[in-house]
């Protein structure tokens, strides 16, 4: 396919060769408030060369952020001034719960064509996001060629290695020379777009090394690339999570990754941005997880679906309302076991929401290292004891301060000193359970992102509020 997508064209060529890369006086800041009222009063008195500026300095990306508040009524007007290459830019850049809205505004033609301006990866990402049959008439439209490649990458999953690969790479036989090499880089370069490298193939395909482009060009033309290449290369295979392509880009700082298949032929390639795509969406998976959704649905959020949003979110929050009865009735025990001393009362909630915060505190750092590959099942004992001495100083000197105010209020020692026990061992048990509770759910192959939300603090919370129970009984007594 023709590589001119955003993750190739901007890469391949100087900034001075992309007018759409240049600053724009049309993009003020991340709101893109100004620009949409700019761009709709342009819309609504029919100012087209004004309205054709504007979109000229839009990068691709603020066109699809406009795009995405820009009211519905006015999308025609708007995409009646995108070329083909603008309007598959447009489709890059969209979320994949737009791009079918897009389409809607589309002529089969220009979507045929659209598609085939982005490299394979993008075409195959914005297939997958288009109706079933739209998608396959759209595909059975494309060149043969292209047709295969996109048919190739749609049997991977969407966040696999695979499901991430572009297939337009540079490979050279292991037999060639510099001048062949460099005779092959300039005959592919506009198939291929942007390379970083050149991949070295035995004659089964197999990926043998790598040349990086400044030795290639350096190196003397009868030389060949077999002494010149590396041969220790970092691989991936298509069937590996996102998330673990993603560590390695991070581990290696790498630019670009090949894909091999169990034989080692290379299948692909795998190019950085792609990868930032990748950790913005683990980020925004997590960080729902945390607030106590299970799945996590784009278009389950940021749309007006009401009804879906909430069939999403309610099972973890009657899940929590669920947990939340014993601390209810952990209050009603309060009342009945100490009716002499119902000054214990009021520190239920300050024991209870300092024991939650700090169990939360722990699972969000856990939940934070498993994503960044820092904590793994291996260092349990190492988190395990850092977050028990964590938790014994925060309840330490959190307990102290909660007992003065207590001795100050009420005058009662027993009720300082239970109140402060009560702190200074529930922060460390909640500490404790923080490391414990999402390593139980990687253990059973959960996502451990779902134990940092509601569940952690409701654990939490009933934990904590019973030890405080449990110490008001051996220090004040029924």
């Amino acid at each position: 396919m023709n590589e001119h997508g955003p993750d190739t064209a901007r890469e391949a060529t100087s900034p001075a060769e992309r007018p759409e890369d240049r600053p724009s006086a049309a993009v003020t800041g991340d709101s893109y408030v100004d620009e949409l009222r700019q761009m709709v009063e342009l819309v609504e008195r029919g100012d087209l060369q004004s309205l054709d500026h504007l979109v000229a300095l839009l990068h691709a990306h603020d066109l699809a952020k406009l795009f995405v508040i820009l009211p519905r009524a006015l999308w025609p007007d708007v995409i009646a001034r995108l070329d083909i290459g603008r309007i598959s830019d447009l489709m890059e850049e969209l979320p994949d719960h737009l791009r079918d809205d897009l389409a809607e505004h589309l002529l089969h033609e220009q979507l045929r064509k659209a598609i085939g301006e982005m490299a394979s990866d993008d075409a195959a990402d914005v297939l997958a996001d288009l109706p079933a049959a739209l998608a396959r008439d759209l595909i059975e439209a494309l060149p043969r060629q292209d047709r295969r490649e996109v048919e190739a990458l749609l049997k991977y999953p969407e966040d696999s290695a695979g499901g991430l690969m572009q297939l337009e790479l540079l490979a050279v036989p292991d037999t060639h020379t510099v001048a062949d090499a460099i005779e092959t880089a300039r005959a592919n370069a506009d198939e291929v777009g942007t390379f970083h490298f050149v991949y070295v193939v035995d004659l089964r395909h197999r990926l043998v090394g790598v040349l990086n482009l400044g030795a290639l060009l350096l190196a003397p033309p009868e030389q060949p690339i077999a002494e010149l290449m590396q041969r220790d290369v970092h691989t991936v295979g298509p069937e590996v999570d996102q998330e673990q392509v993603a560590r390695l880009f991070r581990r290696y700082n790498l630019v670009a990754l090949p894909v091999v298949d169990r034989r080692g032929r290379l299948l692909g390639r795998i190019l950085h941005d792609d990868i930032v795509d990748v950790l913005e969406e683990e980020a925004d998976e997590d960080m729902m997880h945390m607030a106590g959704a299970a799945v996590f649905e784009p278009e389950l959020v940021y749309t007006d679906q009401v009804l879906k949003i909430a069939s999403v979110r309610l099972p973890w929050l009657l899940a929590t309302l669920a947990g939340l009865t014993v601390p209810a009735l952990l209050v009603s025990a309060f009342q009945i076991s100490f009716p002499a001393m119902m000054t214990l009362v009021p520190f239920i909630p300050v024991v209870g929401a300092m024991g939650g915060n700090i169990g939360a505190q722990s699972s969000t750092i856990i939940v934070r290292g498993f994503a960044t590959g820092r904590v793994d099942l291996g260092n349990l004992g190492h988190f395990l004891r850092k977050e028990l001495i964590v938790g014994l100083l925060m309840g330490l000197a959190c307990g102290a301060l909660v007992a003065v105010v207590a001795t100050l209020w009420r005058g009662d020692p027993r009720l300082s000193v239970t109140v402060a026990v009560s702190m200074l061992v529930a922060m460390a048990t909640a500490a404790m359970l923080g490391v414990l509770v999402p390593y139980f759910f990687r253990l059973i192959r959960i996502d451990p992102a779902i134990a940092a939300g509601p569940l952690v603090t409701t654990i939490n919370d009933t934990t904590a509020i019973s030890i405080y129970y449990l110490a008001a009984l051996v220090l004040v007594g029924r």
